[in-house]
């Protein structure tokens, strides 16, 4: 990261943490690269079974190592999307633990914050500033990942080792949801590094935050826009499709639910229900078409987090340096 196009406050933020700034990038280098291998390995995978004229279903006995490898080397790509995804689950709370301890509560703990405001700068400038750099790598960085997350899942291996968009690793790691969380995470970092004032409790602090705040999204997360609700019998939402409740309604609307006759009953839970009154089958939905509206009603939320820890680490600093 340069700091040639950099002035004042943002310039010395960049000078003071570059140590933590460029393994940072480079380990978002790292990421696109393994993303990029993983692509590229699925499609070598599924060449190299073309050129030995054997597909993953042939019963000719000398396919069955070129098929073996095929499916071994598709894993390994999977695995490989999955290893980013659970990288980019965590990155919030690692954005906050940085911000909260090295970046601001390590600076009020030793004093150095006091030259700063010495030298003309305001302290709601010196915090604007601390904000101000990790927003701006998080906004170059985080929409890359995000573009090439997706690229490489939806163009990789699904079709023969599926993962879902509605799985909690996987939703997190593409779309505008990765941004939030991460300005989420950077913005709670910010107030907690102001009220903890030391820097080791100050990352654990902010790391729990974090975690617990998207934790308790991602439970939300299917009651953020309305389910689709199929009936009758033999239902088939499709692939794609987030299956939420199921179960058999009654012929006044009442729903009934497999677990109770799954329990009483395992050998014959239908014939259960049908006894207790079901007459057809339910089943709640989000569809693949529920992504985006899912994606952007939680973003909102986010956005709105981000700005209330926002003020309340200014009003802190406000109340304690006036």
């Amino acid at each position: 990261m340069t700091t040639l196009a950099l002035k004042g406050t943002q310039w010395v933020t960049v000078r003071q943490h570059r140590r933590a700034l460029w393994p940072a990038l480079a380990l978002a280098a790292v990421a696109v690269a393994v993303l990029v291998t993983s692509r590229l390995w699925a499609d070598s995978a599924a060449e190299a079974l073309r050129a030995a004229g054997c597909t993953v279903d042939s019963v000719d006995p000398s396919c069955l190592q070129p098929a073996g490898d095929h499916i071994d080397d598709r894993w390994f790509a999977r695995h490989l999307v999955e290893y980013t995804a659970m990288g980019m689950l965590v990155l919030p709370g690692v954005l906050a633990a940085f911000v909260a301890g090295p970046m601001v509560a390590r600076e009020l703990e030793s004093g150095t914050y006091k030259l700063a405001w010495t030298q003309s700068v305001s302290p709601a400038r010196w915090l604007a500033a601390k904000l101000a750099v990790p927003a701006a790598l998080t906004l170059t960085v985080v929409p890359l990942l995000s573009l090439v997350f997706h690229w490489s899942w939806s163009t990789g291996p699904a079709e023969d080792f599926p993962t879902y968009w509605y799985e909690p690793t996987m939703f997190v790691s593409f779309g505008v949801v990765p941004v939030a969380h991460a300005l989420l995470g950077l913005a709670l970092g910010a107030a907690v590094g102001l009220l903890v004032r030391r820097t080791v409790p100050a990352m654990g602090v902010a790391a729990l935050v974090t975690g617990t705040a998207l934790a308790v999204l991602a439970g939300l997360r299917a009651d953020l826009w309305p389910v689709r609700t199929l009936t009758g019998t033999g239902i088939d939402p499709g692939g794609q499709a987030w299956r939420l409740d199921q179960g058999m309604l009654t012929a006044a609307g009442e729903r009934l639910y497999w677990n109770g006759c799954t329990v009483v009953q395992p050998q014959n839970p239908r014939l259960c229900m049908t006894d207790r009154g079901g007459v057809t089958d339910f089943v709640d939905i989000h569809p693949a078409a529920h992504y985006w509206p899912l994606q952007l009603v939680e973003t909102g939320i986010c956005l709105t987090l981000t700005a209330l820890a926002t003020l309340v680490a200014f009003r802190v600093l406000r109340s304690r340096h006036p």
